[in-house]
């Protein structure tokens, strides 16, 4: 029995929650960075501006500084309320002409390499312990022309990072926020688009729930194009198990008439045997009794057969056979029996074959068959068993016949013996009308089909011809 795997509705929000949480992960991560990359940027243009307001009120007249620093440039600085600001501006010796003379880490190498090549200063940003706090330091060069006379500066501006880091702080819990109501409305959502998706198999399911054991008609729903072909296979099987179960009726129904009536005629026989006095006549009734006894015998015994060969159907997985093998043991188990008849049984094949199926199904398929036609074969007759390999379309095809010398069937019966309990009205000899109907199911379970032939001068020619496929091989 299959065993049911995790549903299809739990694995879809699984797989929708876990995308859900990966792309949200990354756009939280991408939102951290961005908000810390905005804050700096937005706070180092404020030291720029600070630092160039600064710079342009240094000025030099007879080799000697004038720094008037502008209010503005610290008003600037004082946007960030929580931030302490450290400045100081330095001659290109290193001596501190104004501010903290103090400073960590001053970039003077950078700061004297722009200088001496004699380009427009660019500013030079970094981050420095100062005073037990990490400080965000700009660096920027002026050059003071007097003469022909060129005076560098250096003016430093620093600033602690509380508020460039309050800035990225409130940037990603706003982030924080936006991408947390984003998953749970997208996980509404797409829950509400699973709902609607697996709606149609819910339908289906409830369709066949509320059914009656005994309705089989197709299922009419409409259902999406993906979905079609599930409900077009539910459909396709409802009516093979319709028309298995129709089959199943008749058969049961026919069996229990082809079972009552030899036990009917059984009784009657029996109770005119008794009450017989002319013993002549009792012994031709007991003789009727035994006929009809070995008929009704044969005809639970097929059905015995067909019922152990459907169950190994089910249950029997194919294996190699010897098909030739299998034919000479059937033909040798049925030479006494025919013999008894006064009929021979002949094997004229002359190759070995091997196919993949189910040994004992196909003995009891060879064996309805030639038991047919020695039952139909004259005294005197010769049953011809063959195993050959003809071409078909260039593809070669093992082919067996059995050939009988009886009075054949008519073109009209041949389509109708293998219908089960199927008696033609000309026939007139015992059977039960199974036989060659199990040979047909048997032959079907092997992909093989009948084909009926009439035999010259007279007789029938049944051919069985095994497809061509894997596990199929033959020795000539």
């Amino acid at each position: 029995m299959a065993k049911a795997t995790t549903s299809i509705r739990r694995q879809l929000i699984l797989m929708v929650a876990t995308v859900l949480i990966v792309i949200n992960a990354v756009a939280l991560w991408s939102a951290h960075i961005y908000a810390n990359r905005a804050a700096k940027e937005s706070y180092d243009r404020l030291l720029y501006g600070s630092a160039l307001q600064m710079a342009e009120n240094i000025n030099i007249l007879d080799s000697q500084y004038f720094i008037d620093l502008p209010v503005s440039a610290f008003e600037t600085l004082a946007l960030s309320t929580s931030d302490r600001a450290f400045y100081s501006i330095m001659n290109g010796q290193y001596q501190v002409l104004t501010g903290y003379n103090d400073l960590p880490n001053i970039p003077f190498t950078q700061l004297l390499q722009q200088s001496s090549e004699k380009e427009k200063f660019i500013p030079i940003y970094y981050e420095a312990m100062y005073h037990d706090e990490m400080v965000r330091f700009i660096a920027l060069g002026k050059r003071l022309l007097e003469g022909d006379s060129v005076n560098d500066v250096f003016i430093i501006v620093g600033q602690t990072l509380d508020a460039r880091r309050a800035a990225a702080t409130e940037i990603s819990q706003m982030a924080l926020q936006f991408v947390t109501l984003f998953f749970f409305i997208t996980l509404l959502l797409l829950l509400f688009v699973i709902w609607r998706v697996l709606q149609p198999l819910q339908t289906i399911k409830q369709a066949i729930t509320e059914r009656s054991s005994q309705e089989l008609s197709p299922l009419d729903a409409n259902v999406p194009s993906e979905i079609a072909p599930l409900l077009k296979s539910i459909n396709y099987f409802m009516a093979q198990l319709d028309s298995t179960l129709n089959r199943l009726k008749r058969f049961t129904a026919e069996a229990a008439h082809q079972i009552r009536t030899p036990l009917a005629g059984l009784n009657s026989q029996a109770q005119n045997a008794i009450d017989e006095t002319d013993e002549v006549l009792r012994q031709k009734q007991l003789q009727h009794i035994l006929e009809s006894s070995n008929l009704l015998t044969n005809t639970v015994n097929q059905l015995l057969s067909r019922a152990t060969l459907t169950h190994r159907y089910q249950s029997h997985p194919f294996s190699p056979v010897s098909l030739d093998y299998v034919i000479k043991e059937t033909c040798r188990e049925l030479v006494v029996w025919a013999l008894e008849r006064e009929v021979e049984i002949e094997y004229v094949g002359d190759i070995q074959a091997t196919i993949n199926g189910d040994e004992f199904a196909l003995k009891q398929m060879l064996q309805n068959v030639i038991e047919n036609a020695i039952k139909y074969s004259p005294k005197g007759g010769v049953v011809e068993v063959e195993l050959m390999i003809v071409f078909e379309q260039s593809v070669p095809l093992i082919v067996l016949q059995i050939r009988d010398q009886g009075v054949g069937v008519p073109d009209q019966d041949k389509e109708h013996i293998f219908e089960y309990f199927y008696r033609s009205p000309d026939n007139f000899a015992s059977g039960s009308g199974i036989g060659l109907s199990i040979a047909k199911d048997v032959a079907e379970h092997h992909d093989a089909r009948f084909h009926l032939k009439d035999n010259q001068p007279t007789g029938l020619i049944v051919e069985v011809i095994f497809p061509q496929r894997k596990g199929l091989s033959y020795e000539s």
